[in-house]
């Protein structure tokens, strides 16, 4: 039996989710085989190691040693948990953890980055600006109107909102107010969903594709996290040959960023078939209104085993850089590196 720290909470707006997404975790592993401890970072950066509050990181690192906790099953969504922060310090603290190492994690994280990468593969993408160097005037100029207003660097559509004039643009600059914005051309079409998840062998495969009806045309937070506010069909009905292309974007893009274990990649799917790639998800959420565990249950793949999958990807030690020890300040193992890959301004579909 393994000793799992699941953690959730987190300093990021997403906090609550979560929490959602890691307590649903702990009730759901197999008690057989997983003894769960429960890690909640708290919005100031404090760690509460199964119940014990402890004064930040280093601390908190000290205490799963303790603990004898052999694997972080992240839970955490949104800023320092999907953008390779919590991940870097893992692995400095020669701790094993789920889902995508450093490098990958930070390069989907950014949306410009994973755009720019994916569109490298021929995979279609919105045309956009960012803002700046573009003005809100070159966005009027060169993409028109409707368009989205995304924070490049925030989850859970908290931080994108829709514009469909110059006024609503100019709101929507000064709400998000974050130093670098991305304004990406409105595609009319299906807005679809493809998670990754490893086989039994940790070979990565697509689960079904996920169709979202979203109240308002928006897949905003409410229609996220709201039970009953969306429409989510599973398999989304639509011919094999879409589903597959849909499918082979997804898993390129997985394979292209270097992801490990699962991943969620989001697509409008156009009139002709051609999906349309939006940005990528490394810690998908894992409540029970999620898409991941409901595209798993539809391929017959329980919850349950979902984080089983997980748990045996990080068990492996897929990707490990150096570690510290955290007590004794003696360092150890050796660096696999990481990469990063440069983005452009400008992008067009």
């Amino acid at each position: 039996m393994r000793t799992v720290a699941v953690v959730m909470g987190g300093m990021s707006s997403e906090h609550e989710v979560s929490l959602s997404s890691g307590r649903e975790a702990i009730r759901a592993l197999d008690r057989r085989r997983y003894r769960p401890v429960e890690i909640v970072i708290g919005r100031d950066g404090s760690w509460l190691v199964d119940g014990i509050r402890r004064d930040g990181a280093l601390e908190g690192a000290e205490a799963l040693r303790g603990l004898g906790c052999e694997i972080a099953l992240l839970m955490l969504h949104g800023q320092r948990g999907e953008d390779g922060a919590i991940q870097g310090f893992l692995e400095t603290a020669g701790i094993r953890y789920t889902g995508s190492g450093v490098g990958g994690s930070a390069l989907a994280w950014d949306k410009i980055a994973a755009k720019r990468l994916a569109a490298t593969l021929g995979i279609a993408v919105p045309g956009d600006l960012v803002l700046p160097p573009a003005t809100a005037d070159d966005v009027e100029r060169e993409l028109g109107f409707p368009v989205f207003v995304k924070d490049p660097c925030g989850g859970s559509s908290l931080e994108v909102r829709p514009a469909r004039d110059a006024g609503e643009l100019r709101r929507a600059v000064s709400d998000l107010g974050a130093r670098r914005l991305l304004v990406e051309k409105a595609v009319e079409g299906r807005e679809i969903t493809v998670p990754i998840l490893d086989d039994e062998d940790g070979v990565p495969r697509p689960l079904p594709v996920v169709e979202i009806r979203a109240k308002g045309g928006f897949f905003d937070y409410e229609n996220k996290y709201t039970k009953g506010v969306a429409e989510e069909i599973v398999p989304a009905p639509l011919p094999p040959p879409i589903a597959r292309r849909a499918a082979e974007a997804a898993l390129a893009v997985h394979r292209l960023l270097g992801l490990r274990a699962m991943s969620r990649s989001d697509f409008i799917l156009r009139d002709d078939g051609t999906p349309v790639f939006l940005e990528v998800n490394t810690i998908p959420g894992m409540t029970p209104n999620s898409l991941l565990p409901k595209a798993a249950a539809a391929a017959g793949i329980a919850f349950p085993e979902v984080l089983a999958r997980l748990l045996e990807s990080a068990g492996k030690g897929a990707t490990m850089g150096r570690t510290w020890n955290v007590s004794s300040g003696r360092s150890g193992g050796r660096s696999t590196g990481s990469s990063t890959a440069p983005t452009a301004e400008r992008s067009s579909s």
